[in-house]
């Protein structure tokens, strides 16, 4: 207790300096002048008694000294004084602080922007209380995972599961709002009962749907989304238990969502993160067909329950669904468990992680840069150093002052960096991945800045080091005897170690941007199967409430297709119930086998499934490798054709001509049967996933033989988006008034958001890549020129005795490429164990690349060349006459 008494008076003290001063000042001044006036009375002069009274005293400054110590915290005192020295030193020298500096801004700033990223979308919990409890459940029907599970696959890991609290299921699909303003077609989410209280975000009105709201006879409820009740009904505070007209049917609003509400599914789940209404199921989910899977499964862990631990239970109920549906039995269905936040992130970790990597690469380089600067300096500053050291100060004081600079200074460059993070941070958001729309809002924030300064604190206490030590080291006698300081051996050999440092580093980031760049390229390249240039697209629904037959519905759609294909300006018109790289609708995929097959030959292989009419493949400029299209006469025969794609063909008629031959497939009917359907055509295959896996062949079916509600135009047409779209609308409208159009894109749009990944990386390495070169060629040309500079009286000896200035021109070029060639050289092999790191970021090119080695070594040693031919370029005009009187 005492002892907290007196730290608590000596931190009051800090604040009361001035004060405590006056009053010290005031009391050793009365007690001098006590004395002084006793020797007066004894007969002494007042100079002699003056003189005679501080001799009697002793130290005057040594006794305030030792007071302070004793009334205050001596290290917030000495910290203070080393502050404002440091800030001293900085401003007394410009140009050295805005260079170090800037090169602490590049350096910090980008692990700052990209260490943005890497917590908003790595480390921070998703926007759900408890979070982490939060888990995944997807189904594996024997090589194919991921996949969605079904009705009675729900129904029984609800009841038989003992780990988690509860599981619910999502369907994305769409629907129609009508009634009031214009017709609006919205993003539908068919959940469970439970769906939304299993994520735990209560609505801003209303109330959560209630068990007696799912299952048949069920009342037609909603709950919305903020944005729609604002967008469509101005956000009406009494729109719970207000009706509205969904899909044509009157519809009771339950609640509305809370703002910036998503529904954060992983890529490939086919669950789009704003959903504007959700509805409950009113079908039995546990009397579905055990095989008929669309449901995406979420659940809630119980507090103490672990993913393995609800793996191992998961794998048992799976066994007990095997056993009783034989559909699940073979292939043989397995389940798995992931938690949610891991299963969000795993397309973007490997690259957010390899960025990261690439950023705290470019930290190093730029701290080693900032380090050689600091050696140059603190050799500048020796003579100063050994003056304070000859007058009394400590050693250790003196490492405490140096490292105070260099902290100081790399703190500057951290407040610097964050402006520079933050124009970098909006660049990142621009061109971010569809992983990371997904997420929760990526800002800086406390952690971020934290991680910023200890970054600052940390490198100015490691690279201000060697400065500090090297003051420590300094040789008091020989240096007060050399009237002029020359670079030390010693100080010369760091610098070229740091520059050979530098060069390494720079040189592993100019190879993994150049092999993520031939990545790009690679893409760039690649064919998908179709000609994106000039399609436009947009969807229609043809709700079954509507159109409750298929001969209406194919009806309504041929007649809008022939309207379409009659407009001014199209070449070609098509119908597709998928679209390459769209992601906002469940994908339709199932086994197939030629007709006649054994039975250990069917259900192994699957394929996608796509609903069609004729003209699509010609909008899509899709080439027929043998066979024919469809025509209309197939359609009005209802007749059971198909065309594959070659890798289709391939898989079932190895060698042999498809066309003509019989396929078994699933069709697309309400009652989802398999059928024998003859293949009329095979076409090349078309990259609907991404473009660089072939995920799974395709088999392309007539619409009246695979009913879809959702389906896609494409017309084929010069005519841009803004004289088009007034047409379509006119179109629709002539035919259906409360039809709307949505998800209106052109086809390269949703070709280049397949390549957004690579292109994101890929810019992202190249400008690290540009950055690290950038601070590589400024160091080394530092170096060189500093060399030079501290080797002028050398120089100007050995042009004196008859060196010519080329060869002292040659001297200086191949003594600093001499740290370069060395740095290429470790660069070469920690690239050959790093760049493997990369492998799953690559397309088309291998990680030990040689041309990609080759190109780097040759662009870096190329700006290291220039960087060194400026500096000795001053070599060649040395005075020898000055250069000794110089020396």
């Amino acid at each position: 207790m005492y002892r907290l008494r007196i730290l608590l008076l000596r931190l009051w003290n800090v604040f009361r300096k001035q004060h405590l001063e006056q009053d010290l000042n005031s009391e050793l001044q009365t007690h001098l002048d006590l004395v002084t006036d006793e020797n007066i009375r004894r007969g002494m002069s007042p100079a002699e008694a003056r003189h005679a009274a501080r001799r009697e005293f002793g130290g005057v400054e040594q006794t305030k000294e030792l007071y302070r110590d004793r009334r205050g915290l001596t290290w917030i005192d000495g910290g203070h004084q080393d502050v404002r020295f440091a800030l001293r030193m900085l401003f007394k020298r410009p140009g050295f602080t805005l260079v170090a500096v800037a090169t602490l801004a590049l350096g910090i700033g980008a692990n700052t922007a990209i260490f943005t990223v890497v917590h908003s979308v790595l480390l921070q919990q998703l926007p759900f209380p408890k979070a982490d409890r939060l888990a995944i459940v997807w189904s594996i029907y024997g090589n194919e995972g991921r996949a969605p599970a079904s009705g009675p696959e729900l129904m029984t890991i609800r009841e038989r599961s003992r780990l988690f609290e509860d599981l619910g299921g999502i369907w994305a699909q769409s629907g129609a709002l009508t009634g009031e303003g214009e017709p609006e077609q919205i993003k539908l989410g068919m959940v469970t009962a439970n769906f939304l209280g299993i994520l735990g975000t209560h609505p801003q009105l209303g109330r959560w749907f209630a068990p007696g709201d799912e299952g048949p006879g069920s009342p037609l409820v909603a709950i919305i989304s903020d944005g729609l009740w604002r967008r469509r009904y101005g956000a009406d505070p009494h729109m719970a238990g207000r009706a509205v007209r969904l899909n044509g049917q009157p519809t009771t609003i339950l609640g509305v969502m809370p703002p910036g509400f998503k529904i954060i599914f992983p890529e490939g789940s086919s669950v789009p993160p704003e959903m504007d209404a959700f509805v409950p199921f009113r079908s039995s989910l546990a009397s579905d067909p055990p095989d008929q899977s669309y449901l995406r499964v979420i659940g809630r862990l119980r507090d103490g329950a672990t993913i393995p631990l609800a793996q191992q239970e998961i794998e048992m109920i799976a066994a007990h669904l095997r056993s009783k549906f034989t559909t699940l039995a073979e292939p043989p269905l397995n389940l798995q468990v992931v938690p949610l936040q891991g299963d969000l992130v795993r397309n973007i970790r490997p690259a957010l992680l390899a960025l990261f990597g690439g950023a705290g690469l470019v930290l190093l380089i730029a701290c080693t840069n900032v380090a050689n600067l600091l050696l140059s300096r603190a050799n500048e500053r020796t003579r100063e150093i050994t003056l304070r050291i000859a007058v009394g100060a400590g050693r250790g004081r003196l490492i405490r002052q140096l490292l105070t600079e260099s902290v100081l200074l790399f703190c500057c460059g951290a407040v610097a960096a964050i402006s520079f993070g933050w124009g970098a941070l909006h660049l990142l958001l621009a061109m971010q991945p569809k992983e990371m729309e997904r997420l929760s809002a990526i800002r800086m924030d406390a952690p971020v800045f934290a991680f910023t300064f200890a970054i600052a604190i940390g490198g100015g206490l490691l690279f201000g080091l060697a400065p500090a030590l090297g003051a420590h080291r300094i040789d008091l006698a020989r240096s007060l005897k050399e009237a002029r300081q020359t670079g030390h051996p010693a100080s010369r050999r760091h610098r070229h170690v740091l520059v050979t440092a530098e060069v390494a580093l720079g040189f592993i980031l100019l190879v993994g941007a150049g092999l993520l760049l031939e990545t790009f390229a690679k893409l760039m390249q690649v064919n998908p199967g179709f000609v994106p240039e000039n399609v436009l697209t947009f969807r229609v629904s043809v709700p079954w409430e509507k159109f409750n037959n298929t001969a209406s519905a194919v009806q309504f759609l041929r007649a809008l297709k022939a309207n379409l294909a009659g407009l001014p300006g199209v070449e070609a018109a098509g119908i597709t119930s998928h679209l390459p790289f769209e992601d906002t609708l469940p994908n339709w995929y199932s086994y197939f086998w030629p007709a006649g097959a054994p039975q250990d030959q069917q259900n192994t292989i699957m394929a996608d499934y796509r609903a069609i009419l004729p003209g699509y493949f010609k909008s899509m400029g899709v080439t027929f490798l043998t066979g024919r299209d469809f025509d209309e006469h197939d359609v009005e025969q209802n007749l059971h054709l198909a065309i594959i794609d070659d890798t289709v063909a391939e898989q079932s008629w190895p060698g042999q001509p498809a066309v003509g031959q019989l396929l078994n497939v699933e069709n697309g009917t309400r009652d989802t049967v398999r059928d024998n359907v003859q293949v009329i055509g095979v076409v090349k295959h078309l990259q609907y996933h991404t473009l660089t896996d072939q995920v799974r062949g395709q088999i392309y079916l007539l619409y009246p033989l695979a009913i879809r509600t959702h389906m896609a135009f494409t017309l084929k047409s010069k005519l841009g988006a803004p004289t088009l779209l007034p047409l379509i609308r006119r179109e629709v409208s002539s035919l259906d008034k409360d039809l709307p159009i949505y998800h209106v894109e052109f086809m390269t749009e949703y070709v280049q958001s397949a390549r957004r990944q690579a292109r994101f990386v890929t810019l992202l390495a190249c400008v690290m890549a540009g950055i690290a070169l950038l601070l590589a060629s400024t160091g080394i040309y530092a170096v060189t020129r500093y060399s030079v500079v501290q080797r002028t009286g050398e120089l100007g000896i050995r042009t004196a005795l008859g060196a010519q200035a080329a060869q002292l021109f040659g001297l200086v070029v191949r003594q600093s490429m001499l740290p370069v060639a060395l740095g290429v050289a470790i660069g070469v092999v920690l690239s050959l164990l790093l760049t493997p790191l990369l492998s799953t970021l690559l397309f088309g090119v291998r990680p030990t690349d040689a041309p990609t080695y080759v190109a780097g070594a040759l662009v870096l040693s190329a700006s290291a060349l220039i960087a060194s031919f400026l500096p000795a370029r001053r070599t060649m005009r040395v005075d020898p006459l000055a250069a000794l009187r110089y020396e």
